[in-house]
């Protein structure tokens, strides 16, 4: 693990991580944040294969038994986030913000746009022209979906996040309906057609989110 102070926040990098370790890491970051022992935090990850499933999630948004699920070597969990179902995976840049919003005036749905934003300008700066969609939050292309957001935000502190597509196997996400949606994924390398490293990737989203936090 690394961790960097930029200006008022703590850049932490869990590199490539299994699914519940880093819930329970991110958990206790969160409690330690509302308490006042740690400062805001962007945390960098990769997950193997999971899905997971917000508080409003619908199991038959996930395609495969559990049996099958187990089979496939993918995991499946139950989460606080908002949304449905998501897919987590190798070659995708996985931000976590753990951040104060009363400390820094900002309300949540402020701060999803600004997510939101990081997520376009970050498209932007590879030659991907990536937009809203005002019904659907994320970043899009041409009705593809690029980047996923999902946020909980407990006391007022912020957990989960966002989700963009560098390198990711795309397949994967043929076992669920996204989001509850049937809309097609895509990633960097994808629509450029040649091969992305991750890390910076994960370099532009934190410069991004700084700049907008």
């Amino acid at each position: 693990m690394r961790v960097m102070l930029v200006h008022d926040l703590h850049i932490i990098d869990w590199g490539r991580l299994d699914y519940l370790p880093s819930l329970a890491r991110m958990r206790q970051r969160h409690a330690d944040r509302v308490a006042g022992r740690v400062p805001d935090a962007l945390i960098c990850v990769e997950h193997p294969p999971t899905f997971t499933l917000g508080k409003h999630g619908q199991r038959d948004n996930v395609l495969l038994d559990d049996a099958q699920l187990a089979a496939a070597g993918f995991e499946l969990h139950w989460v606080e986030r908002g949304g449905d179902v998501t897919y987590h995976g190798p070659g995708q840049a996985v931000v976590y913000p753990v951040v104060d919003l009363r400390a820094r005036g900002l309300g949540v749905r402020t701060l999803v746009e600004a997510v939101q934003e990081a997520c376009l300008a970050v498209a932007a700066r590879f030659g991907v022209a990536a937009e809203k969609d005002p019904e659907r939050p994320g970043a899009w292309v041409a009705g593809r979906k690029l980047a996923a957001i999902g946020l909980a935000v407990p006391e007022k502190v912020t957990m989960h996040g966002l989700a963009f597509n560098v390198s990711t196997r795309l397949e994967d996400f043929d076992h669920i309906r996204a989001c509850g949606l049937d809309a097609k994924p895509t990633s960097l390398e994808a629509e450029l057609g040649r091969s992305m490293e991750i890390s910076q990737v994960f370099k532009e989203l934190c410069a991004e989110l700084i700049r907008r936090l």
